[in-house]
């Protein structure tokens, strides 16, 4: 399954906040072995975020947007996945209650405008709890194309991706990812592309250099069946050794 993510917020793009939720996701998602091919960050405005949304279901089958959850007017996020889909939002009652309780806690005993807004999602989408914050999350699918929605602030975002939304994506997908990586010191990284060349042209497994300050890392990756992990592991320490047969000095990054 190909993904992309799509982080919503104008503080994203000009630098107010880092951006730490793709490089979470990157890394989830590559253990559970779906391929993240694109990461798209678009700012608070609704035309961008619909055109984004057109381009990466053209190239891909899941999306997976952060922020944008809240109760202000630029928060859009569930809005346009819903014109895009040509579907409605429905107001989870829980959460609407708990946006009003959390308002009467603070002495404002008349909430947002935006609350009801806040506590909705998708029409027809699984729900996603959100057991730090607010605003819920869900996963919605129309004719093939699958779509993630969950909250900005990182607590929030990693907590429902953990616990609710990975759980969900393992049902679509039995493959995974493993990897080791080599750190190899004394050798320029053209010395060892002309060495190790032959391994860079596999495609699965794959073999990637990586120049660091001060040594370069060299990755091998395979991709497979996780019923069958210990011969996809067995490939990758066949790589692995034979590059150390290559390089002595090279040590296992861990």
């Amino acid at each position: 399954m190909k993904a992309e993510i799509i982080c919503v917020g104008t503080e994203l793009l000009v630098g107010d906040i880092v951006n730490t939720n793709s490089q979470y996701i990157s890394k989830k998602f590559t253990d559970i072995g779906i391929d993240l091919y694109y990461q798209t960050t678009v700012g608070d405005n609704f035309e961008r975020l619909k055109e984004c949304l057109k381009i990466a279901f053209n190239r891909v089958d899941l999306v997976i947007t952060t922020g944008g959850l809240g109760p202000t007017i630029d928060d859009i996020t569930k809005e346009v996945v819903a014109n895009y889909f040509n579907v409605d939002l429905e107001m989870i009652q829980k959460y609407y209650d708990l946006i009003i309780k959390k308002y009467n806690e603070r002495g404002f005993f008349e909430v947002a405008s935006g609350a009801e807004k806040e506590a909705s999602i998708l029409k027809g989408s699984v729900l996603l709890e959100n057991e730090v914050g607010l605003a819920p999350g869900c996963f919605f699918e129309k004719n093939g194309k699958k779509i993630i929605i969950l909250p900005g602030p990182p607590k929030e975002m990693t907590a429902m991706l953990d616990d609710y939304a990975l759980p969900l994506l393992k049902k679509y997908s039995d493959s995974i990812l493993l990897m080791k990586t080599l750190e190899i010191k004394g050798v320029p990284e053209g010395k060892i592309d002309d060495r190790l060349k032959d391994y860079f042209q596999m495609t699965n497994p794959t073999v990637a250099p990586y120049a660091k300050e001060k040594c370069v890392h060299v990755r091998v990756a395979v991709k497979g069946n996780r019923q069958k992990e210990d011969v996809l592991w067995g490939k990758v320490d066949k790589i692995i050794n034979d590059i150390k047969d290559i390089y002595p000095q090279a040590t296992e990054v861990k």
